[in-house]
Order: C-alpha cells, then sequence, then structure tokens
C-alpha cells in the first residue's frame, strides 16, 4: 500500500465538508435565534426583587407583602395583541379537517359578545397567554385568565379616555395577575388588578367590566353559530396543550401569598361564581350549583330584585348567569381564597 498522504481538495470532495459546515452553522442558529431573541428582549426584573421589575408603587392599594416576583422578568407569558379572528366557517372547517384539534367540546372558552359580534378565546390559550388586548364589535377589550387564582375577567381598555394596551408584569398581587400598560418608555409604568378591576399602585384609574362567560365551546358555538375565535400560534400548539393546569386545582398548593384568607369550612381552591349586584357581589360554589340544577341545568334565582337564570354544567365546572331577557350578567369566576382575599367582605352564598 501507498502510504504517500491524501489531501483533500476543493475538487477532490472538500466542498462536501464546507458545505456541510455551512448547513450545520445555520440549523444551529436556527435553533438558538428564539433563545438569544429573548435575552436579547428580556424586561425589566431579577426574578427576586420587586423593584427589579421597574413598576411606580407609589401610593399602593395592595399590602406591599403579598406582591412578589412570579416570573423571572417581564413579559415571560408572550401576550397577544390584536389576535387574528376566525371565521365561524374557517373555525369549522379547521376543526374537522385536523387530526389534532386546537378546540373540541368540552375546552372551556372565554365567550364575549359586544354589539352583535361573539368571539371565543380559548382557556387552554390563556393558559399560556394570560393577557389578550382585542378589540370586539369596535370596543378594545383585554381578557385576562390567570389559572393560579383561577381568575378570568374582561374589561374595556379605554381608561379615562386612552386605550391602554396591556401586558405582564411578571409579578403576582395578592394571589392573583398584576399588568401593566404598555408604553413607549419602560419604567414607572403603574400596576393593575384584574381581580379587584382597578390600578393598585400610581394615580387612581378603574377598569369597566365587560359581561362574559365561561363555558365550554360545545355550549357556546350552539348559542352563537357566527361566533369567531382568536387563531392560534401553530408554532406553540405543543405549549397550548402540554400547559394544562389541571393537576394545580387538584392539590392544596397556592403559588402565591393571599391576606387575609378564608376561614371558613370551603376548600380555599373552589371555583366560585362572582355575580357583580347593586350593593356588591353574590358568590357561589360552582360545584354546588350543579349539584341543585334542574333537568335543564339551571337554577331560577332573583338578583337586585329581578328574575336571573344560572345556567351550570361539568366535565369541567362551569356556570353562567343570564337576566330575564337571557343577557349574559356581570360576572367573573375565581378560586374562592383568591377573591376573598380581595374581598374580605364576601361570603358565599348557602344553597337552600
Amino acid at each position: 500500500m501507498d502510504d504517500t498522504n491524501i489531501r483533500l481538495t476543493i475538487r477532490g470532495g472538500g466542498w462536501v465538508l464546507i458545505l456541510l459546515g455551512f448547513v450545520l452553522l445555520a440549523m444551529l442558529s436556527w435553533a438558538l435565534a428564539p433563545a438569544i431573541l429573548r435575552m436579547g428582549n428580556q424586561g425589566p426584573g431579577d426574578g427576586e426583587t420587586v423593584e427589579s421589575y421597574e413598576f411606580d408603587l407609589s401610593n399602593l392599594r395592595l399590602n406591599k407583602e403579598t406582591i412578589i416576583p412570579a416570573m423571572q422578568h417581564r413579559n415571560m407569558s408572550p401576550v397577544l395583541h390584536n389576535p387574528i379572528a376566525m371565521p365561524s366557517d374557517l373555525l369549522k372547517q379547521k376543526i374537522e379537517a385536523d387530526r389534532d384539534p386546537f378546540l373540541v367540546s368540552n375546552d372551556l372558552v372565554i365567550g364575549v359578545s359586544i354589539n352583535g359580534e361573539h368571539r371565543a378565546y380559548p382557556m387552554h390559550i390563556l393558559d399560556v397567554h394570560e393577557i389578550v388586548n382585542d378589540t370586539l364589535g369596535g370596543v378594545p377589550i383585554v381578557i385576562t385568565w390567570h389559572w393560579p387564582s383561577g381568575h378570568a375577567s374582561v374589561y374595556e381598555r379605554m381608561v379615562d379616555g386612552e386605550e391602554l394596551s396591556f401586558a405582564n408584569s411578571g409579578l403576582a398581587g395578592n394571589g392573583g395577575l398584576l399588568m401593566y400598560n404598555v408604553k413607549e418608555q419602560t419604567g414607572n409604568e403603574q400596576l393593575f388588578s384584574p381581580l379587584l378591576g382597578f390600578a393598585v399602585s400610581g394615580k387612581q384609574a378603574t377598569l369597566r367590566p365587560v359581561a362574559h362567560e365561561v363555558v365550554t365551546w360545545n355550549r357556546w358555538s350552539k348559542l352563537h353559530l357566527d361566533t369567531t375565535s382568536i387563531m392560534p400560534n401553530e408554532q406553540m400548539k405543543k405549549r397550548y396543550r402540554k400547559a394544562n393546569p389541571a393537576a394545580y386545582f387538584k392539590v392544596d398548593t397556592i403559588y402565591f401569598p393571599a391576606s387575609p384568607m378564608p376561614k371558613d369550612d370551603t376548600n380555599p381552591k373552589t371555583p366560585v361564581l362572582v355575580i357583580q349586584t347593586q350593593d356588591g357581589y353574590n358568590l357561589h360554589n360552582i360545584a354546588e350549583l350543579d349539584s341543585l340544577a334542574d333537568e335543564n341545568n339551571e337554577i331560577q334565582t332573583i338578583i337586585d330584585g329581578s328574575k336571573a337564570t344560572i345556567t351550570v354544567g361539568n366535565n369541567p365546572l362551569w356556570a353562567t348567569v343570564n337576566d330575564s331577557q337571557g343577557n349574559p350578567m356581570q360576572s367573573q369566576r375565581a378560586l374562592w381564597f383568591a377573591w376573598f382575599a380581595n374581598h374580605p367582605d364576601s361570603t358565599i352564598t348557602k344553597q337552600r
């Protein structure tokens, strides 16, 4: 055998190795790009001190001891701004054609109707995004879902004549989500609590609630045949399903400090339906409502002197309330401990 050294030249095949090197470098850059971008776009916050998140903490209307870092920095939850709305016909086709549809019958959604327009916001999408800034029926709204407190809400985004756009502060306040109004310059923004419905730092500002329903997709789609739904981010499809927090609701663990805690014999993590009244709020244990509903899954009641109907379902549990004309009434859904901590005068209505 000839012991002469073999040299690989460009013409002799070296170009293949060079090309392979470029391909591997491109693949590595593509794989690392999201992480690099996240590092570059990381907002204020060190995961340890509230002050590092750089919000206006003046005139606090929450006990500061209950405000803690919930994420490593601001905006770790990818808030949705002006999501694409799928019309009902495309939505139906997508669900029927997809082997792994992003919506199935027993998925919970936050359903909103404004000025004749109806839209569904799937809860498993909100598990990831937590906050959606949208416009429905010509009205700018913000939809929030904070599963550690079990709280769902919808508010108008027009506050004192200004249209706000909300994002996740990365902080938890008295067991619930804290959000802030995005501005051109970062820093010194005031904090808002969806559980309270107003700004908890800086100047006084109140959010106007929007009637909505937390129901299954099956019920919502049957009641509103022309409903739209927000378009999921296809790149996050697996994350939507993996983010299911169902296990959290089955254990006693509470992630963020809340004070005061309820002292009654109700499990602190009991889901409650909170109905707004002229004098305050009327609270109901959703599981108890389900056990008392008639064959139509309804309970007739009186709210502010007028007839109202509470409709319930299970697997999963949900409850809504409508006035005598069938219109949704102002209500919210939350875990008992989180609502009580922020509204300590509340009591759960004893069912007969």
